[in-house]
């Protein structure tokens, strides 16, 4: 929500000024493509639950431990976007050439507000299992979910295309808005790299 607010303002103060005289020689700068490709990035909310078991131990130590299973209930982030440092941008007159990235997997997280003791359900929790559940394990199981979620991601082609679509279409909406400052009717050639 606050980049959609970010971007709102940042038009609003570009039309705003778009009646000034001395902002007639604004010129498209990749710095701001950069950034526009920072703000562009999607982020996906997949509800989860990780999975994991915990076998007993063998030996004498282990007598009276069972196998255990671990469910955890939990909400993950993944972040889409485009490298922004390997975004490239060419000015030649009226003409712009911008070279993209594809879209990637930049970050999965979980997000803490979806995660409390409640989200872990055991089985065989009785007072005689000396198997303990640790937070170990259970960092284990998250780390395996959240491993599969980001390879669910990075081989979802539909959303990776939004994504690299919605960097595109933002940084058209900056270089259309420098058009109307400058008056200068900029083409843009997009390249894939």
């Amino acid at each position: 929500m606050k980049k959609v607010i970010l971007i709102l303002m940042s038009f609003i103060l570009v039309i705003t000024l778009s009646g000034c005289s001395k902002y007639r020689d604004v010129k498209p700068s990749l710095e701001q493509v950069r950034s526009i490709s920072n703000l562009s990035t999607l982020d996906c909310y997949y509800h989860k639950v990780a999975k994991g078991e915990k076998t007993k131990g063998t030996g004498i130590a282990h007598l009276g431990e069972k196998d255990r299973k671990i469910w955890i209930e939990y909400t993950g982030i993944v972040s889409i976007g485009i490298d922004m440092k390997k975004v490239d941008m060419k000015v030649k007159g009226s003409n712009i050439a911008i070279s993209i990235p594809k879209a990637e997997v930049l970050s999965v997280e979980i997000d803490d507000d979806s995660f409390n003791e409640d989200s872990f359900v055991t089985n065989d929790d009785s007072f005689f299992n000396k198997n303990k559940i640790t937070s170990n394990d259970q960092k284990k199981i998250i780390k395996e979910s959240l491993d599969t979620m980001r390879n669910e991601a990075s081989n979802d082609e539909e959303l990776l295309k939004k994504a690299q679509n919605r960097a595109k279409a933002l940084i058209k909406s900056y270089i259309d808005e420098i058009s109307n400052l400058s008056g200068i009717n900029y083409t843009v050639e997009w390249k894939e790299v």
